[in-house]
């Protein structure tokens, strides 16, 4: 086989090799995760479990059980930007749920900020600036 030939044979491959790379790149986007935050507003140590699932496949994507002090605003972890269930619970020392809230966030979602007040708690879903 002489070099023409081969390089004839080449140039295709490389080609397609390349515009499956572009399509990848184009598919791409940034991620930017959720940060959840939990203020609390009583007197006394609460108990907090959040649970995320994806809404795509219903995987579960977080789980996290939190103590916060009294009077203390914490950041407790990030989410992903794809689109999800969240569901909070606000427990007792024996893991009785006395408080449940629930939400979705998504790729415009920013922040979700969790109160805890007397009598239960409150989610704050905070959205992004679109952009232009």
């Amino acid at each position: 086989m002489n070099r023409r030939t081969l390089l004839r044979a080449g140039i295709p491959l490389s080609v397609v090799a390349l515009s499956g790379c572009l399509s990848s790149i184009r598919d791409l986007r940034l991620s930017t995760p959720v940060v959840i935050e939990i203020e609390n507003e009583m007197e006394n140590n609460q108990n907090v479990v959040i649970t995320a699932h994806a809404l795509a496949d219903d995987r579960q994507t977080y789980d996290e059980a939190v103590s916060v002090s009294p009077d203390q605003t914490t950041t407790v972890g990030r989410l992903s930007d794809e689109d999800q269930h969240v569901r909070t619970a606000l427990v007792d020392s024996d893991g009785n749920e006395l408080d449940v809230e629930e939400t979705f966030v998504g790729e415009r979602t920013q922040s979700l900020g969790i109160v805890i007040i007397d009598g239960g708690i409150e989610l704050d879903v905070r959205e992004r600036e679109p952009s232009e």
